[in-house]
């Protein structure tokens, strides 16, 4: 029993000092990222939940570490008995020397393995294992020699100090305050030379909340240590303080999982760690269960019809190379919607990248409003946004998704996009969701309900394999996979006009986002907001859509409520979405306004994208805001963006900015109630 005691004392502290310092961090890291006390209380309370383990772990582990070591005796070995420090500086410079030499050996191995075998993880794994032992090895060897050298050459220069001044130079104290700042700038100087510039699109943001735990942690157990005995109530009372705090922050986030899951959503989609503590904790679909579904429902439109809706998205999609808009690449089944359809002249995507896009054509949002979490290549949404296909599903449609990519539509990676989707289909190669689309088209019943189906093509996007060497060889690979992607088109069209005329669908084409062609001196996209990138097809046909050119601006996160309008309901509008209907366009019942129509479009800033962009479409306008300055553009005259006009038109450019910055201020505004 006694045993047990004083291994009870023995780990109490460590159960303190631990929930000490995730406590402190965790409440910084809210207070930095959330509004209101209970907000910041329970997604402290997150972090602790998950972060208070791992803490007690390293607390235990430090001190089990520093019983066996004895740190002050072995320093105090390292002191001469003059007071000079000579021997504990040598070994500081020899370690940090040896980390340093561990480190870039670590880079090398790793490179030169990557490279001779092509990259391949699986070889990599089993060859670096036994090159790196002999690496640790090696730098263990190198240590000592290192140590003995600077020992011998610090020893000298003691020896003289002392002899000159009478009193030691390098004493314990001015060793360990000079190894620490000589540690920080070798640090410092090589995140920013080396390590930041290497990974400039990677975000760092994560590493907050560790580092100040680490840093409570070690503060704690010195400040816990120093006290000493002699101050053992203070210690108690401490400990207690430090459990009380920790316990009611964790009831705080259990209290919100049971009371106000909307607000453990909310918490969700931040770069908070709290954000990836709840998703350590729970599955975020109860969470979303949990919240009223009385705002998924559309509300129909008495007398109209239920058509079948078909949308596709292509990936990597520029207007000007197909026939419809004047582009050299024949494209036939692409003319054929454009003769028998609508065209818009002037669409724009949401944003210049996939993962920014498709949740805005998926729920009528702009990417500002969209909340969550770069997850890979794609977003993860939050989960309380709806989709389209949501809501048609529940105003009994049948939903179906045939997709290229398990990266953003897999279901147990829990994107979002996939959500709404009853049949969900997922294959990288084109034809095969062509295949896919005739078996189900096949399949239907005569009785069955109206179906909205999304197919989306990535062969567009592989066109040049990463290579910015815009030859005329390589450019022609964009064209001839565009060729065969209009042959599915062709394929799809087909398979629809079998289908009984009450159940020929409305047809919708378009692009995600552009591709620059070295246009503005960028290969690809993702980087700016030139129509290059941004500029999409758009082309719509169906039952009750007469052929028509329309030169009014658009944006694609007008597709979720014209979809919904087309199938009978009506589009919720904002703050649910941003879109606009473009029912009455399609169907003639207004004419186009090509001087008020609009389209708004941004980057935002993640791991990959190190800048916020804003453009702005306003009739023949085009506002972008990018890199701290505004650019001028008439579209009509300078579609290709050669002439900034924006010293040129100062009242223009001042009209614009108005209406920029009134649509920064929506984007303030959230999507949920």
């Amino acid at each position: 029993m006694d045993a047990v005691r004083r291994g009870a004392r023995w780990v109490a502290p460590s159960f303190a000092l631990a929930a000490l310092a995730v406590s402190l961090a965790a409440l910084h890291d809210s207070v930095t990222s959330y509004d209101g006390a209970s907000r910041v209380a329970a997604g402290a309370g997150f972090a602790v939940l998950v972060s208070w383990p791992f803490a007690l772990g390293l607390s235990l582990a430090a001190r089990v570490t520093s019983h066996v070591w004895r740190p002050r005796r072995l320093f105090a070995a390292l002191v001469d008995p003059s007071g000079g420090a000579p021997r504990l500086a040598a070994w500081l410079v020899a370690l940090v020397a040896a980390a340093a030499l561990l480190a870039v050996l670590s880079h090398q191995v790793v490179w030169l393995f990557a490279r001779s075998t092509a990259f391949k993880p699986r070889t990599m794994s089993l060859a670096i294992g036994p090159v790196m032992i002999v690496v640790v090895g090696v730098v263990v060897l190198v240590t000592p020699v290192i140590a003995a050298a600077v020992g011998a050459a610090l020893g000298w220069i003691e020896r003289r100090w002392a002899r000159w001044r009478g009193a030691p130079l390098l004493t314990s104290r001015r060793v360990v305050i000079a190894a620490a700042v000589g540690a920080g700038t070798v640090v410092a100087i090589a995140w920013h030379l080396v390590i930041r510039p290497r990974f400039a699109n990677v975000s760092f943001a994560g590493l907050t909340f560790p580092t100040l735990t680490l840093a409570f942690l070690a503060g704690a157990h010195l400040a816990w240590s120093s006290a000493g005995h002699a101050h053992a109530r203070t210690r108690l009372v401490a400990a207690i303080c430090a459990a009380v705090l920790a316990a009611g922050l964790a009831g705080t986030a259990q209290w919100a999982r049971q009371a106000r899951p909307a607000m453990v959503l909310g918490l969700w989609g931040t770069d908070a760690f709290a954000a990836d503590a709840i998703e350590l904790l729970y599955d975020l679909h109860p969470l979303r269960d949990d919240l009223p579904r009385s705002a998924v429902a559309p509300v129909p439109i008495p007398g109209a019809p239920r058509r079948d809706v078909l949308l596709v998205t292509i990936d990597t999609f520029r207007p000007d190379r197909i026939r419809p808009y004047g582009g050299p690449q024949p494209t036939p089944a692409l003319t054929d919607l454009a003769t028998r359809g609508v065209v818009f002249e002037w669409a724009f995507s949401p944003s210049n990248v996939t993962r920014r896009s498709m949740p805005s054509i998926a729920t009528g949002l702009a990417p500002t409003r969209i909340r969550g979490k770069v997850a890979g290549w794609a977003l993860r949404m939050d989960p309380r946004h709806i989709t389209v296909a949501e809501r048609l599903r529940a105003g009994g449609y049948a939903t179906i998704g045939l997709f290229c990519c398990e990266g953003f539509w897999e279901r147990r990676r829990r994107l979002g996009l996939d959500r709404g989707i009853d049949d969900l289909f997922i294959r990288h190669d084109g034809q095969d969701l062509v295949a896919a689309y005739r078996e189900r088209l096949a399949g239907r019943r005569p009785d069955g309900p109206p179906t909205f189906t999304w197919i989306h093509f990535i062969e567009l996007h592989e066109w040049a394999g990463g290579n910015p060497d815009l030859t005329p060889e390589r450019r022609r690979n964009y064209d001839e996979i565009l060729t065969r992607v209009d042959g599915w088109l062709g394929e799809l069209m087909e398979a629809s006009a079998a289908l009984p005329p009450e159940r020929q669908p409305i047809i919708i084409v378009t692009g995600d986002h552009s591709e620059a062609f070295g246009d503005h001196g960028e290969p690809f996209h993702s980087t700016d907001l030139y129509n290059s990138q941004i500029r999409v097809p758009l082309i719509v046909t169906g039952p009750g859509v007469p052929p028509a050119r329309v030169h009014e601006p658009v944006g694609l996160a007008d597709l979720a409520p014209t979809i919904l309008e087309l199938a009978g309901f009506v589009p919720p509008g904002f703050p649910q979405m941003d879109g606009r209907s473009l029912a009455d366009l399609l169907t003639g019942r207004r004419p186009p306004d090509p001087d008020g129509g609009r389209a708004y479009a941004v980057t935002i800033i993640d791991r990959y994208v190190r800048d916020r962009r804003s453009a702005l479409v306003l009739g023949r306008w085009k506002l972008i805001h990018q890199l701290g300055r505004w650019e001028l553009y008439d579209l009509r005259t300078d579609a290709n963006e050669l002439r900034d006009l924006s010293r040129g038109n100062p009242a223009r450019l001042q009209e614009l900015q108005a209406q920029m910055r009134a649509r920064w201020l929506q984007d303030q505004v959230s999507a949920f109630p």
